[in-house]
């Protein structure tokens, strides 16, 4: 018997509260025995003219007060419960516990496991066999049947993984396994997040006709997890996602952490009404963000709250080539000498053992650069030519700068964002009706919108790109006179940027300014590390040790005994949790959640027979008998007190 949230373990002496009518007509009748004194003759004359009479029944309130007593007296005999929890139905032939254990259940496992214990607790009393699953373990793992108290101990022994749950495969092992006992109870104890093919597998689990369904899920989801984070050119940005049942308008906190676990950047990330994906700004300097080793959402203690960084949010890898021979006489004349200046601080240079093409190229691309700078350097031989061009298309960037080489090559579209005139043109000069003509402002379409044009800078030379419709598009910086000072444009997934100047104080002053700096800051920026050590491995067939993983509750901690190397990226499992593989020379990221997640609630399913909700958490039942029999020797107390009170105050008459 249920009423609210009350219910009683013997409601059939309830019935006992019918013979309430008959105590307080019994009450009625039987007045208190009068108190008996021997006859003193001068006491009663003196008292002679007062008037005392027994009554012939009990006061309406001490009627009362024994009804109360006597009712309290049934109720506590049929044993009530506050807050009831809901058991499993008696006569089932067993009961199926399904859990999950993944990463989205970490944050409330603990009540989790109070709700099985409580159910596998019941099944015990009932003498009934328990079939225990983890919906993130891996398949073969052991589901019973069990006792009750073998049920009990793995419970206990259990934990949330890192990774996500796998309903479709262990859905099919527990059908199979009740096979054997048509009838079981099954239990699903949901982390309350959906995932792919949910929908047949509780088709499947529910396919043999349970006995009874029994659903427990959080009331609400409230899940957020880091899902990108890129290294732009203004800051690094991290954006978030949180679950779509979550509409309010909510404000998070996002911090990058250095390989010690030291915060080194926050920022506050705003999700608007309705909206589920965020992304916020730490406009940190260049170099503090390449010890960012991983992000997080603060107080999302689970793994997608963490998300790993790589080389490709670190510093890039330049490869510098030039077809001119250094002369240490005369270093500023080097076509590298204010490239390695400018870059140095940012990035990771390297240039070939050899000025041959042929050779320099291919050895530059073994080292997987970001971008690879061009010196003035002419036309490429054709295997160089091709091998640079599959660089580009597969995400590399080619920056170029012009010299007497390239003005006189033959124009190859293939590596260049524009099409160049044949030649160089000199500005000023006595044979020159033109001067030497400053930086206009930035184009505001361009990576170098925001930046200032340098005034003091001046070009006395440059090679010209041919008029085109798509001239003014792929013009990143131009001249007061409307020429294109540097070009660039997307090519597959690299890009090729060039700039119309050499990359020396020869043909203008902009290799000695603070704004050429700043602008090959921007065009590293936007390029993407070619480094991919996992992509590099998986081709050689080696794969990468596990280095540092992230833990169920979004910590990174050394890697676990079950961890194995990671050979060519793949899904995240038990196998390869997320997490750094690789070595302190360089480290891939395994990430559990891709840029595009969404997290999405987990409907009730349908289901061959009515589902029976339980109490989500850990037990809040509380016993009222002891309670009632107390307050009914309270009140038997007071009775007696009462009753010895009214028999001092009535007399017998004589």
């Amino acid at each position: 018997m249920n009423w609210l949230s009350l219910s009683f373990a013997q409601p059939f002496l309830l019935w006992g509260l019918i013979a309430l009518p008959v105590i307080w007509w019994l009450l009625r009748l039987t007045p208190p025995r009068p108190q008996t004194e021997t006859f003193p003759p001068l006491k009663i004359l003196a008292r002679v003219v007062k008037r005392e009479e027994t009554p012939h029944k009990s006061p309406w309130w001490l009627t009362l007060l024994r009804l109360l007593l006597a009712a309290l007296v049934i109720l506590a005999l049929a044993e009530p419960v506050l807050n009831p929890r809901e058991k499993a139905a008696g006569g089932n032939a067993a009961l199926a516990v399904v859990m999950d254990n993944g990463w989205a259940g970490a944050p409330d496992w603990d009540e989790r496991v109070a709700t099985a214990a409580r159910l596998i607790g019941d099944a015990r009393s009932e003498g009934q066999p328990v079939v225990l699953a983890l919906t993130a373990e891996e398949q073969n793992q052991e589901i019973g049947p069990f006792d009750a108290d073998t049920a009990l101990e793995r419970l206990n022994a259990a934990r949330p993984r890192p990774v996500p749950v796998n309903r479709p495969a262990i859905y099919g092992r527990v059908a199979a396994a009740l096979e054997d006992m048509p009838g079981a109870a099954v239990a699903v104890l949901s982390d309350g997040l959906a995932a792919t093919g949910d929908e047949a597998a509780f088709r499947q689990l529910f396919a043999g006709g349970p006995g009874q369904i029994l659903w427990a899920a959080p009331e609400r989801l409230t899940l957020t997890a880091a899902t990108d984070a890129q290294n732009t050119a203004e800051a690094f940005e991290v954006t978030a996602t949180r679950a779509g049942g979550d509409a309010a308008p909510r404000q998070v906190v996002a911090y990058a952490s250095d390989d010690k676990g030291r915060r080194l950047a926050e920022a506050v990330l705003t999700f608007t009404a309705g909206a589920t994906k965020t992304t916020g700004r730490m406009p940190v300097p260049f170099e503090l963000r390449n010890d960012f080793v991983s992000v997080g959402i603060e107080g999302e203690n689970q793994a997608a709250g963490l998300r790993v960084l790589d080389e490709n949010t670190r510093r890039r890898r330049i490869g510098l080539l030039s077809q001119s021979e250094a002369d240490q006489a005369q270093p500023l004349l080097s076509p590298l000498y204010y490239i390695e200046r400018a870059l140095s601080p940012f990035a990771d240079l390297v240039e070939p053992s050899s000025a041959e093409l042929t050779e320099a190229i291919p050895e530059l691309l073994e080292q997987k650069p970001a971008v690879i700078v061009m010196a003035d350097v002419g036309t490429l031989p054709e295997a160089a030519r091709r091998a640079v061009i599959d660089w580009v298309d597969g995400g590399g960037t080619l920056l170029r700068f012009a010299g007497p080489r390239l003005a006189a090559a033959d124009n190859d579209e293939d590596l260049l964002p524009v099409r160049l005139r044949l030649g160089e043109r000199s500005l000023g000069g006595a044979l020159s009706w033109t001067e030497p003509q400053p930086v206009a402002e930035f184009p505001a379409s361009g990576p170098f919108s925001d930046l200032a044009p340098p005034r003091d800078v001046v070009v006395n030379r440059q090679v010209l790109a041919e008029p085109s419709p798509d001239i003014v598009e792929r013009s990143w910086a131009n001249l007061a006179d409307g020429t294109p000072l540097v070009t660039g444009v997307k090519r597959g997934e690299g890009q090729i940027v060039l700039f119309h100047v050499t990359p020396e104080a020869t043909w203008s002053n902009l290799p000695i300014s603070g704004s050429f700096v700043e602008m090959l800051r921007r065009v590293v920026q936007l390029s993407r590390n070619q480094g991919a050590l996992g992509e590099a491995n998986a081709e050689g067939g080696k794969a990468l040790a596990p280095y540092r993983m992230v833990s169920a509750d979004g910590l990174l901690v050394p890697p676990s005994p079950e961890a194995e190397p990671l050979a060519g990226g793949g899904a995240v499992t038990l196998k390869n949790p997320p997490g750094l593989y690789g070595s302190e020379e360089g480290v891939v990221a395994h990430n559990l959640l891709p840029p595009d997640a969404e997290l999405t609630p987990l409907a009730r399913p349908e289901a061959p027979a009515p589902l029976t909700a339980l109490r989500y958490g850990f037990d809040e039942q509380q016993p009222l008998k002891g309670p009632l029999f107390a307050a009914a020797l309270a009140l038997l107390a007071l009775d007696t007190l009462a009753v010895l009170w009214l028999g001092g105050r009535l007399r017998r008459r004589p």
